[in-house]
């Protein structure tokens, strides 16, 4: 066996080599960088899950409007066109014209049920998102802050 290469880890001629150790700003900094890295990933990945689960959730809501919406113009349209004989057979003053009220009423209905949920949008104000992060991100800001607080009296007490 080479010198210095023995089974036993108390060696009387080894040494510790200073580029093996590094100091502690040394150690924080490759510690820190690690952490950043790792965090990175993190995001990545939970980025891309995020994207495909969006991206299949999307979709299909997209879908389900599309199909919706044309479901019940077809439910409108039919429901005016009955309405509209219905009114031609009551009211023989409207002879021709049934259809025209009835479908000039359902467009006054669905304007102002708009306008009412517009309304009631532009009263809920401001959304309130990633309220946790944000305040995840304040609470690290504060502690930094007071880090450095603490390292500049330090350093004028000294």
């Amino acid at each position: 066996m080479p010198d210095g290469f023995d089974d036993s880890d108390s060696s009387s001629d080894s040494f510790p080599r200073e580029s093996e150790d590094p100091s502690g700003k040394y150690r924080f900094r490759e510690g820190l960088i690690e952490h950043l890295k790792a965090r990175g990933q993190l995001l990545l990945i939970e980025a891309q899950e995020a994207r495909e689960s969006l991206g299949r959730r999307s979709f299909l809501a997209f879908t389900a409007s599309i199909i919706l919406i044309i479901g019940y113009g077809l439910i409108l349209i039919s429901g005016i066109s009955l309405l509209g004989r219905w009114l031609e057979d009551i009211s023989p003053v409207l002879s021709g014209m049934g259809w025209q009220v009835c479908a000039s009423v359902a467009g006054l209905v669905h304007l102002g049920l708009a306008l009412l949920l517009f309304r009631k949008l532009k009263r809920q104000g401001d959304l309130n998102l990633f309220e946790f992060t944000r305040a995840e991100f304040n609470k690290d800001g504060e502690w930094l802050n007071q880090i450095k607080r603490t390292s500049s009296s330090n350093e004028k007490s000294s």
